[in-house]
């Protein structure tokens, strides 16, 4: 079917002063079949053309109806036209015209009125006609050129203001959106005793100045793609050029090139289309908050991938170490913070594994039990009626739906209603002869031990993971166990992450990034980069392991 042409303003303007002679309430009459005839016209051209087909027209009235088509039914469309009183007439005798069009809810009201509408007011005869309008007249911080129709629809739903004036065969998107935004407070989920305090934001803007104020340096790249059918979201990806290696880059453009998604809400869901290994329990992508600690990555070589709407950044390549680190390790006296490390990789093996040994030991390996240790446990069994897996599964389900409740309720009733849960529920059952004492101990020393991981996505996979343990330690005892073992062992050595080995530095080993990966060395002793994500510029620093001492230092 072949598309109606669109009427220009010249023919619709020539009927209207061929009729002048008409009287009033003729020529209204007749001004308004015009304006059906090219609304109908309109909605002809949109239904048969895609937007991004669509050019922008140099007749301002024409993009009006387009634009009126378009949001047709959005209440918050708004648009205005502009008549110029410095205006001359044309060539072909008419005035110029110009218009502004918005979303009212989105702009910023203040730009829109000082930097756009009275500027287009006040500019004086030469820029009229598509001249100068976009360097000389409107004084608004960021303008895009927009040519067709669909980056014009993207834009305004952005919370740009798009002006058009007369003769122009492009359209000008300022791109001043008023969102309600958040002001920048501490991150709530990753608490630090000592750093900074400043946390990311659902803003995409404040996120990556808060990133470029502590890389001041031009090597800093950035790239922003929009992803989603509908939601149009903008995502940002930052990189150190002369860091970051070619393959983990491009592998980062083709993976966000190739996402297909209605709607993005979260980089959760971004995660999940870009990581390597969907159906694997471990998280293979670090999420942060902290701006510290995204640079500190992007330093490292590491691409910072960030998401409007979100406070939460992802930082791509990730490897299973990186979980179990904290930014404040790095903020601490390095002795401390390599303890704090041992430890946190110990308490991530009770948490896996604490209720499986326990059952493995109590159902076939009481051997294994001191004598007086095991008599008290057999006493404090003797009248369960529960074999160890049953009492096992019931306490560790008893205490995540005492964890979901407490981060489900009111933060000041969520943390009360949890923990006296906890000390009634496991009382209770104590005293009525369901669970042992002893089942009861190990059960909440292997829920404190999960809390201890920095990462809560490392923290849900052990949680996940530990009830198959348990099974498989019913069913087979320790020899069960470590054969479970060594297959959860040969799936994160297969993983890779964006062409890194999951398990680096320990398989592929690379001994001298031990010193920051997984203990803590002094500073002048890390002065190598993380080797397998990067082998541009591997060396840190020279600051020497021993400065010299200045002349008369340690004398009396």
């Amino acid at each position: 079917m072949p598309v109606p042409a669109q009427p220009t303003r010249d023919s619709l303007m020539k009927r209207v002063i061929e009729m002048g002679e008409f009287k009033k309430p003729k020529r209204a009459k007749v001004m308004n079949e015009i304006e059906q005839e090219q609304e109908q016209t309109a909605e002809e051209l949109l239904e048969n053309k895609p937007l991004e087909q669509i050019e922008i027209d140099p007749i301002t009235a024409v993009n009006v109806e387009r634009l009126k088509t378009v949001f047709k039914d959005v209440d918050v469309f708004v648009h205005h036209s502009l008549t110029f009183p410095n205006a001359r007439e044309g060539q072909d005798g008419r005035v110029p015209e110009g218009a502004v069009f918005f979303l009212d809810d989105l702009v910023n009201e203040d730009i829109l009125d000082q930097h756009v509408i009275h500027p287009l007011l006040e500019m004086g005869p030469e820029s009229f006609f598509g001249q100068h309008v976009e360097d000389q007249v409107i004084t608004a911080k960021k303008i895009v050129q927009v040519d067709n129709l669909k980056a014009a629809v993207e834009m305004v739903t952005s919370g740009s203001t798009l002006v058009h004036v007369d003769g122009m065969t492009h359209a000008l998107a300022i791109v001043a959106p008023g969102f309600p935004t958040r002001s920048v407070s501490e991150p709530e989920a990753e608490p630090l005793v000592r750093g900074p305090r400043e946390g990311f934001t659902e803003k995409l803007q404040d996120n990556t100045a808060l990133i470029r104020k502590r890389l001041r340096t031009p090597e800093l790249k950035s790239e922003v793609v929009k992803l989603g059918r509908r939601s149009q979201t903008t995502v940002c990806f930052m990189y150190m050029r002369e860091l970051v290696e070619e393959d983990v880059l491009k592998t980062v453009r083709e993976r966000l090139k190739n996402v297909d998604i209605d709607i993005l809400l979260e980089s959760a869901q971004l995660e999940e289309l870009i990581e390597d290994s969907v159906y694997s329990p471990f998280p293979q992508i670090v999420s942060t908050e902290r701006p510290d600690k995204v640079v500190s990555a992007l330093s490292e070589g590491r691409v910072a991938i960030i998401i409007d709407g979100t406070p939460f950044v992802l930082i791509v390549p990730s490897v299973f170490y990186d979980f179990l680190q904290a930014s404040e390790d790095f903020y601490q006296r390095f002795y401390f913070s390599t303890a704090i490390r041992i430890l946190r990789t110990m308490t991530f093996l009770v948490a896996l594994l604490g209720p499986s040994f326990y059952i493995a030991i109590t159902t076939f390996h009481q051997e294994l039990i001191p004598t007086p240790l095991l008599l008290t446990v057999i006493s404090a069994r003797a009248g369960v009626p529960f074999p160890a897996l049953i009492e096992a599964l019931i306490m560790e389900i008893s205490f995540e739906v005492l964890r979901e409740a407490g981060v489900r309720l009111p933060r000041p009733v969520g943390s009360a209603v949890s923990i006296v849960g906890a000390l009634v529920i496991g009382q209770a059952a104590v005293e009525a002869g369901i669970i042992s004492q002893a089942m009861v101990i190990v059960v909440a020393f292997t829920g404190i031990a999960s809390f201890t991981v920095p990462a809560f996505n490392l923290s849900m996979a052990t949680r996940l993971l530990r009830f198959p343990m348990m099974i498989i330690a019913a069913g087979l005892g320790l020899f069960g166990m470590a054969i479970a073992l060594v297959a959860l062992g040969i799936h994160m050595c297969s993983i890779r992450t964006f062409g890194v080995p999951y398990m680096s530095p320990i398989a592929p080993m690379h001994v001298r990034t031990w010193g920051s990966e997984i203990f803590v060395l002094p500073y002048p002793l890390r002065k190598w980069r993380q080797e397998y994500i990067q082998k541009k510029d591997l060396k840190r620093s020279d600051v020497p392991s021993n400065p010299p001492q200045q002349e008369g230092d340690g004398q009396s």
